[in-house]
Order: structure tokens, then sequence, then C-alpha cells
């Protein structure tokens, strides 16, 4: 199948963190000829882009790889080329500057608040929104996020373009350090990416523990 289904192709058509060095990952989709699942997470959008002008899908991939990945919830990164299935990806830590990187990071920090993409993301609005606000990050030139201009907008669908512009407007100093990103990447193939919240170290679960312990010590006390 061809690629540009990330946006599924002119219409005609969460795990792990990124590793220092690169890592190979042979990818299948979940559902045999559906990249966005059972629940086929996705809209149609008109995207305005250097690489292309055309209606596209917009939504949230449900992949399955191996090293570790199994089964894993994915966004795509690159509009110029088309997703395939079965595709080898390497991990790629930098595949965008540190500017880009921080501003998924917030993106996927204020949009999730801590919890995995399936818990947060699971209508077809929602993962259009943060679908098109993500491509906002990474294709935007400018310095602002603005869905409806730049280098990259979308139309034809107004209710995506507003949550995704809410989406981008919420991000205001969001942590970046609140989930592990993997970004993978074909030089011939769609490139995505994927997340999980970061862990408490545990230590700092120890700690939890510990002091919800005293506070419940203190409530007996004053009993």
């Amino acid at each position: 199948m061809m690629k540009r289904i990330c946006t599924a192709a002119a219409l005609a058509t969460t795990f792990l963190a990124g590793a220092a060095s690169a890592t190979t990952v042979n990818t299948t989709y979940q559902v045999d000829g559906n990249p966005f699942g059972t629940d086929n997470l996705r809209q149609v959008v008109r995207v305005h882009s250097p690489e292309l002008t055309t209606n596209v899908y917009a939504g949230l991939y449900q992949m399955n790889g191996d090293n570790g990945f199994g089964d894993f919830a994915a966004f795509c990164v690159d509009l110029a080329e088309w997703l395939h299935d079965p595709v080898t990806y390497t991990t790629q830590p930098t595949l965008f500057g540190e500017a880009v990187r921080d501003n998924v990071a917030k993106l996927y920090n204020s949009v999730l608040g801590g919890s995995t993409v399936a818990d947060v993301i699971d209508t077809s609005l929602e993962a259009a929104g943060f679908q098109v606000a993500l491509w906002e990050i990474v294709t935007e030139t400018g310095s602002s996020m603005d869905v409806s201009g730049g280098a990259f907008r979308v139309s034809n669908n107004s209710g995506v373009a507003n949550l995704a512009q809410s989406y981008l407007d919420n991000m205001g100093s969001a942590a970046t350090d609140g989930y592990d990103i993997t970004y993978l990447y074909n030089d011939g193939y769609q490139d995505l990416a994927t997340v999980a919240p970061v862990p408490v170290p545990a230590a700092g679960l120890l700690l939890l523990t510990g002091f919800g312990g005293l506070v419940a010590m203190r409530r007996r006390k004053k009993a």
C-alpha cells in the first residue's frame, strides 16, 4: 500500500525511549489493510504544504513492531512520502532539530497530561486534531503555530482545524521531559513518532509511599 496514508494518500487512496544508537524495527499494521485500526481513528483534511496540496486522512496509526515494540500507536511526521506495510524502520532520536523536538514534546505533554495516547485520544476528531497539530510543528518554517496560514495549513474540516489550533495554543510552557518519544525513520517511506509516559523512578515511588504513610499516621494521631 502506498504511502501518503499518513495521511492516507491523497484520499485515493508508545513504547520506549529514543535510544542513543539506532535500533531496527520491522513494522506492520495491526489490522491488515488499515493503518488506523479497528476504531478507524481518522478524518479527511485538505493539507497545503511545500510537499503537497491534496485531501488526506489525518489520524492515529495502530502499528505492530518487533524488537520489543509490540502493538503501538503512532503519528505521521512526514508528509512527503507514503506509508507502507510492512516497513523496516530505524530509530532516529535526532530526526528533527532541538527546537522542533521540544515543541513535539510540549504537544504530547500538554495534550496527554501524563496518560497514554490510547487513554486520551479515542475519537477520530481528537486523532485528526493531534495529527494536524504535529504536522504544523514539524512542517512550519515560520515562528507562528497557525494551521490556517503559513508554510503548512489545512482546510475543508473546521472541526479538526479548530481542535488542532487549540492543542497548539495550549502548549505554552509545557514540560519537555514527560514522555519518551521515539522517531521511526525510513528513507523511502513515511516517518513516524510514538511515545510512552516516562515512568516514575523507583526511588520516587518509595518517597511517595513513605509520604503517604506519614500523612496517614498524623491523621490517626489527630483522631
